[in-house]
């Protein structure tokens, strides 16, 4: 079996990463080559994909001879990377059957935790192709602030984007209340592109569960159509990417 293995800088990035991803799917296959690691997958009820997506240039340390695929129990995974500690590197080393979770930090030395690869056919899954009538970028503290105060409130996400394409709407509906948030151009909203004024609904709780992977975001970026998927993407340093894709559902 292919040996490899790769260093990043910031254990706590993949830490807050797997926290969201293990939240939506239960296990995945890794896919390692000379472009770097990536990951596309579906839940099981098939409304949410995951993309995942880091360049080997990223890492500090990436020796892979060739493509390699290595299979992971995301609960598993991401009980071990809750002991990531700040300051600590992230050392992914595959052997045999076992991958091998390695915190590195100079004051402290290593903390080596192995877990079994699980053995998982490989399924190549297409980028989904959309045409998104809606685009926005803000930062991350704001997409955290945002879905905390509507799941409080209600199931359902409804965005929606006036022609003046001045700001973003995000709402939710409760049993008795409701919240609406207008995110202004030019201070919440990093960028903002109306080629439609749509509006689209979607499960809160989805939503709920990006916003651990969004605490080591820089950004999140939202692109929408009306009765089409919400392609959430969130961009980290050193050109990583994590991407969601979400069904819509009807609005209540």
């Amino acid at each position: 079996m292919t040996s490899f293995r790769f260093r990043f800088r910031d254990a706590r990035v993949w830490r807050y990463m797997v926290s969201s991803i293990e939240k939506i799917i239960e296990d995945g296959v890794f896919v390692v080559n000379d472009e770097g690691l990536s990951l596309r997958a579906l839940d099981t009820s098939h409304v949410v994909m995951i993309d995942l997506f880091y360049p080997k240039d990223s890492f500090d340390e990436w020796e892979v001879a060739e493509e390699a695929t290595f299979g992971v129990s995301f609960k598993e995974f991401s009980k071990i990377l809750r002991r990531a500690q700040k300051n600590d590197e992230l050392v992914i080393e595959v052997k045999d059957t076992f991958l091998d979770v390695i915190f590195s930090e100079p004051s402290l030395g290593e903390r080596v935790f192995r877990m079994p690869q699980i053995s998982l056919t490989y399924e190549k899954l297409p980028e989904p192709k959309i045409e998104f009538t809606v685009r926005a970028k803000i930062f991350s503290t704001t997409f955290r602030d945002v879905i905390r105060d509507l799941e409080a409130v209600g199931e359902t996400l409804v965005i929606r984007a006036p022609e003046e394409a001045d700001k973003l709407i995000m709402e939710a509906k409760g049993d008795v209340e409701q919240v609406e948030i207008e995110l202004p151009l030019g201070s919440s909203l990093i960028e903002l592109q109306v080629d439609s004024p749509d509006k689209s609904a979607y499960s809160i709780d989805y939503f709920s569960q990006m916003r651990a992977a969004a605490q080591a975001a820089d950004t999140v970026s939202l692109s929408y159509a009306e009765y089409a998927p919400i392609k959430v993407d969130m961009e980290y340093t050193g050109g990583g990417r994590l991407t969601f894709y979400v069904s819509p559902k009807e609005e209540e």
